[in-house]
């Protein structure tokens, strides 16, 4: 019977400690070889940490892919809406959740990837449940607050599959074409991922707030000439 790791900040390592050190080795091993080719004693030498440590505190490395994939999810989603609440005008927190998102992936540009990227089948089974739960919450609070604001006549009335997709999707594109190259591309390093992702934070900021907002009689009478 398969166990589903349950993400949680109260659980989250404090930086240095030996969890963190093997959380941060993991990434690194199952980014650059995936998890099927990553044996545990590999992720032990990489995070110099004893077996006896590794095992106190994941059960095995496909629990500690699911558990750590999970953080980071977790993260990146408590990170956007304390964003979004920091913003009382509707055009801020448009504006301000697109400009999180790539200063996101700018700062922490592996966890970002391993995101996108460590997905394989056993990992996805352990934490599916958990998964769908912290997703469910998350689109949930985005799809309120944009009911919200659509109802006060501040954004369109989209269905919120629509509204959710103008507005962040574009960032999230950007984000997967810089950090899981394809044969035309190349990952950037760090600085000039960051560089790279700041240089779109305005002109993906602007798109979003316009896709999004709902049209003044201006607006309709210049489309109409």
């Amino acid at each position: 019977m398969t166990t589903t790791p349950t993400a949680s900040t109260g659980h989250r390592a404090r930086p240095g400690s030996r969890r963190e050190d093997i959380a941060a080795a993991a990434i690194e091993l199952f980014l650059d070889r995936g998890v099927p080719a990553t044996r545990v004693e590999d992720i032990l030498a990489a995070a110099g940490v004893s077996v006896g440590s590794f095992y106190h505190h994941f059960r095995d490395k496909h629990s500690l892919a699911a558990t750590v994939y999970l953080e980071h999810l977790q993260r990146f989603q408590r990170d956007l809406l304390v964003e979004l609440d920091r913003h009382a005008r509707t055009e801020d927190a448009i504006r301000g959740l697109v400009v999180g998102y790539l200063r996101w992936a700018g700062t922490d540009p592996r966890a970002m990837q391993y995101m996108h990227q460590c997905r394989e089948p056993s990992v996805a089974e352990i934490s599916e449940g958990e998964e769908a739960r912290l997703k469910q919450n998350f689109y949930g609070r985005l799809s309120g607050w944009l009911g919200e604001r659509a109802a006060t006549g501040e954004l369109r009335a989209l269905p919120h599959e629509h509204s959710l997709a103008l507005w962040l999707g574009p960032a999230e594109q950007l984000v997967r074409a810089a950090i899981e190259p394809s044969g035309h591309s190349t990952t950037p390093d760090p600085d000039a991922l960051a560089a790279h992702l700041a240089h779109a934070e305005r002109v993906l900021a602007d798109a979003a707030w316009e896709a999004l907002r709902r049209p003044t009689p201006g607006d309709t009478a210049d489309q109409a000439r």
